[in-house]
């Protein structure tokens, strides 16, 4: 099924791993114009190439995504070098080691509204405005299925239901410039370890083993976890014409272990 995607510009903050790098992968296979903003330098490289060497166009930027002013003028750049954004994918994100509400340190909230909640504002307000100038666009923010409440994920959880609640606002009140705004919510994906770049954020341990892991897909109804590639289709789909009528949703993507009414 041709997604017509083909020529898009797309913008995959955090593309250059583990879900991130999913996404700019299956972008630039679907013949879009990938710009990948990422802080690991080696690893944005590293995807980069990849994708041209598979016959894709991807271009890498250096970027820390809770920069106002940065952001502002890497948006800028994209716009220069590969064209107007026609899809912006919020993927940048972080949960730390699962832990206990009352054991969590101030610091780490403040952590985790920077890099999962302010970051999507500050992206899409970047580039938004374009969006709203040509009369149309979509986006699409990584959330999360803690966003609905999980177990030692308080502060990831409360941010990531900010992503959920700020997404619907911006289907709302711009909805009527053609601009379309959707969330996936992934359930547990485990990197590859390939897939992750020693700048990362996920390269660090969110205290999840084996065990922790196989409890968890004994219970998905799917009986398996999500790979990166499973959010990276669902992206798509929703930043596709082929979603035309789709705006405001979440979209889970977690084997079913999470069914959002």
């Amino acid at each position: 099924m041709d997604l017509g995607l083909t020529g898009k510009t797309v913008v995959v903050t955090g593309g250059a791993s583990n879900i991130g790098r999913a996404i700019s992968q299956e972008f630039a296979r679907e013949g879009a114009r990938v710009a990948i903003l990422d802080r690991d330098a080696a690893q944005t490289r590293k995807t980069v190439e990849e994708i041209k060497g598979a016959g894709g166009h991807a271009s890498g930027y250096d970027l820390d995504v809770t920069d106002v002013d940065a952001t502002a003028a890497t948006i800028a750049a994209v716009e220069r070098d590969q064209g107007a954004v026609d899809v912006l994918v919020n993927n940048v994100g972080w949960n730390g080691k699962a832990e206990f509400f009352l054991n969590l340190p101030p610091e780490r909230w403040q952590k985790a509204f920077q890099l999962n909640l302010f970051s999507t504002l500050n992206v899409t307000r970047a580039v938004l405005p374009g969006m709203v100038d040509r009369r149309g666009g979509a986006i699409v923010s990584i959330a999360s299925d803690a966003g609905f409440g999980e177990f030692r994920m308080a502060d990831y959880g409360a941010m990531k239901a900010g992503v959920l609640a700020f997404t619907r606002t911006v289907a709302l009140e711009y909805g009527r410039y053609g601009i379309r705004a959707n969330t996936v919510a992934p359930g547990l994906v485990v990197p590859a370890p390939d897939a992750v770049g020693d700048g990362s954020l996920w390269s660090i341990d969110i205290g999840m083993g084996p065990k922790e892991v196989q409890n968890i897909e004994s219970r998905m109804p799917l009986r398996r976890r999500s790979e990166a590639v499973d959010i990276a289709w669902s992206v798509l789909f929703l930043a596709s014409d082929r979603a035309r009528q789709l705006t405001g949703q979440v979209m889970s993507v977690s084997g079913g272990f999470v069914m959002p009414r």
